[in-house]
């Protein structure tokens, strides 16, 4: 036994045999140790008088303890422990360094030593410190083995869990070209023992039934991979009759009740079937493939096994099939994109489109996306091709920045596989990159579940898409989470009402009050909303008078081809409101400023956004325009010839009081411009160079900031 007792739990064999290595240039100062350690009854020792050996020796061996020497020839005791614990990164190694430098003392522990004993030391010191040490080594090892052990087995039974038995089956299919069969065994009415008589008594029968499988089965992997489902992997089978002859002594075995106690419960079990390979030399499908063959002996009265066929279940071969045919879709070209336009409920323009997938399956023609989209999900393929989308995306971006006036915004759905797999902020800068588009243009279109999956990751990644400049849109909002808690938390600049509200939204109460309350708080969160599925002239008059800012559906254009799309493009073709939709008001901005470059700049850069936007290079041109036309917004430049900034929104604000007024400029006379502020003059005071990102969303919120101030009868009443 080690040095002493103590109240540890630890059995003394685990000091017993414990690796320990003892680092030295002297053979003497080894001997000594070594001879002092095996007296107390340590018997995994051993040493070394070459530094440089000890990084390799411990990745070999995983020693539990290394009594260290830090002056040595060739490599120092400091070079070692870098190399240490470069291997052993976020683990616990206890080294004891022994010196006769005591003023190294701090630096060792710095470098990672544990304990420090100065030379010549004491035999009975050192002897305390190591099993001490040994000590915390060997719980923390034990703790660290039970955490995986707890991550890989089920804890009721001993058993494999799902994801270690997917990963056996995986390796064991990969390995054996011999037939297979996967057995999933579900007890019948377990739900009902264990509501009646207890989960004591039920967990009672989930191990005994664990029991009887094995020895059903003893060269077969066991796994309980549901709450009363358990899968049996047999291997090299001669046939599909083996796997019937396990399923008859399964059920033979059930025969006998289960013993609890007092207690006593008598159950069958219901077992599906999967071949390897006849029926896929997949795993995860095949443990699939079972699960419906089981849920297809479950409804033939229990206490039943059957086989997967393609008779039993057609659509389970229709899903192979889709998904086998998905898999070369890609390689094949069979994918395209259509785009469904949007458009700016206030200008009638199309301002940008959502990008949407579809399958071209030869010899099958169009593949409804409600078939292929989820099959995607599911099998993990959505990355791969979610990739293909978003650089094709920005291919075309790239084809339209060149051949159309003003710039498009394109969204692209990420699902909550391809948000929730690494690497979705490389293929978005890699795509950007490549193609040379500006990142504003794209868009990501991301649904509240994927966003709440993981929550933390989801803002991180969020917010440095944006800060990279990409846009983030939530979709489908009102159908999932829906709180104002997450919308503050992640960096969204638009918000999509799902087409279930928008349906009825002009006869059905709640689903009104619902969409105005969304309008209302996105606005007041600076954020844009798209209604989509808008399909008739009822539902647009509605959204026009909320002051919803874009719409997408069937009333305007179905998803198209880029062809079709390029030639609404080319020939302008706009949203009209119908008659008695109350007139959304145009969204007009004066830019007044007497530099013709300036005025171009900020024409060009702020009607993508469409606005109306009206210009004027002086004071009376301005008063003009303003006395013509309705105007929401004024921007203006604070040194002109004929009068000032300041001075003109003065007379704007007396004549014009409902106007947002707009200082744009690089001369800063702070005390006028403060005092314009308090006047009430000036809403807002930005300077030159602006940048244009930051810009196009103040004047964005802006807008949204004069509806909610004024009111839908100030708009009606302006337009």
């Amino acid at each position: 036994m080690p040095d002493h007792p103590s109240a540890c739990a630890l059995p003394a064999t685990d000091f017993h045999h414990a690796r320990i290595l003892v680092v030295d240039d002297q053979p003497l100062n080894i001997a000594i140790l070594q001879g002092i350690l095996q007296a107390a009854g340590y018997t995994g020792v051993q040493s070394t008088s070459d530094a440089r050996e000890v990084v390799e020796l411990h990745r070999e061996q995983r020693y539990d303890l290394v009594v260290l020497d830090l002056n040595m020839p060739h490599m120092d005791g400091f070079q070692v422990l870098d190399g240490l614990r470069e291997l052993e990164a976020h683990q616990y190694l206890p080294v004891l360094v022994m010196t006769a430098a005591p003023e190294h003392k701090l630096r060792a522990l710095e470098a990672g030593a544990r304990d420090f004993v100065s030379k010549p030391f004491d035999p009975p010191e050192v002897l305390s410190r190591i099993r001490n040490m040994l000590e915390v080594r060997l719980l923390y090892t034990r703790t660290r083995d039970q955490g995986l052990r707890l991550a890989r087995y089920d804890a009721l039974t001993g058993l494999p869990n799902r994801s270690l038995f997917l990963k056996l089956l995986a390796q064991q299919l990969a390995a054996n070209t011999l037939p297979g069969a996967v057995l999933l065994a579900d007890l019948d009415g377990f739900k009902y023992v264990n509501d009646t008589l207890g989960q004591e008594v039920g967990d009672a029968v989930l191990r005994q039934f664990a029991e009887r499988l094995a020895l059903c089965a003893p060269m077969a992997i066991v796994a309980r991979v549901g709450n009363d489902e358990f899968a049996v992997l047999l291997q090299a089978i001669a046939g599909p009759h083996e796997a019937s002859q396990l399923a008859e002594q399964i059920r033979l075995a059930l025969a006998q009740p289960f013993q609890c106690g007092e207690a006593e419960a008598s159950l069958t079990a219901s077992i599906g079937i999967a071949l390897h390979p006849a029926d896929t030399d997949d795993g995860a499908i095949l443990l699939g493939y079972a699960d419906t063959a089981l849920h297809q002996a479950k409804a033939a009265g229990c206490d039943q096994y059957r086989f997967f066929t393609d008779a039993m279940n057609v659509q389970a071969r229709r899903r192979f099939e889709l998904e086998h045919a998905l898999r070369k879709a890609l390689d094949n070209g069979e994918f395209e994109l259509v785009y469904q336009p949007k458009v700016q409920v206030s200008s009638g323009c199309m301002v940008g489109a959502e990008a949407l997938l579809r399958w071209n399956r030869p010899g099958h023609g169009q593949v409804s996306p409600a078939d292929f989209i989820p099959l995607l999900e599911e099998t993990g393929l959505i990355v791969p091709v979610g990739a293909w989308v978003i650089d094709t995306v920005c291919r075309q971006l790239a084809v339209w920045s060149r051949s159309v006036a003003v710039p498009l915004h394109v969204a692209v759905n990420v699902a909550s596989r391809q948000f929730a797999a690494e690497g979705l902020e490389q293929t978005i800068r890699d795509a950007l990159t490549a193609h040379g588009v500006a990142p504003e243009l794209l868009a990501l279109e991301v649904t509240e579940s994927a966003l709440m999956q993981d929550a933390e990751r989801a803002a991180a990644i969020l917010t440095r898409l944006r800060a990279l400049g990409v846009r983030v849109a939530v979709d489908d909002f009102g159908t999932g989470y829906s709180s104002l808690a997450y919308l503050k938390r992640f960096p969204v600049n638009t918000l999509k009402i799902d087409k279930a509200f928008i349906q009825e939204v002009t006869h059905n109460p709640g689903d009104a009050a619902l969409v105005d309350a969304v309008i209302a708080m996105a606005h007041s969160l600076r954020m844009d909303v798209v209604a989509e599925g808008v399909e008739d002239a009822a539902q647009l008059a509605y959204l026009a008078r909320r002051c919803c800012d874009q719409i997408q559906g069937y009333f305007f254009s179905r998803p198209l081809p880029v062809a079709q799309f390029e030639q609404m493009l080319r020939e302008d073709v706009r949203l009209a409101l119908p008659g008695g939709a109350g007139g959304a008001p145009a969204r007009t901005l004066l830019i007044v400023d007497d530099e013709a470059h300036v005025l171009t700049a900020l024409t060009r850069l702020l009607r993508q956004d469409g606005y109306r936007i009206l210009t004027a290079q002086n004071a009376s041109d301005a008063f003009a325009l303003l006395a013509q036309h309705p105007v929401q917004l004024i921007l203006c430049d604070q040194r002109m010839a004929e009068m000032s900034g300041t001075e003109l929104l003065d007379k704007v604000k007396d004549m014009y009081p409902d106007t947002f007024r707009i200082i744009l400029s690089g001369y800063t006379d702070l005390k006028t411009i403060m005092d314009a502020i308090n006047r009430g003059s000036l809403y807002r005071f930005y300077t030159k160079p602006w940048d244009n990102r930051v810009l196009r969303e103040n004047i964005g919120a802006a807008f949204r900031h004069y509806w909610q101030v004024h009111g839908l009868a100030a708009g009606e009443n302006a337009a």
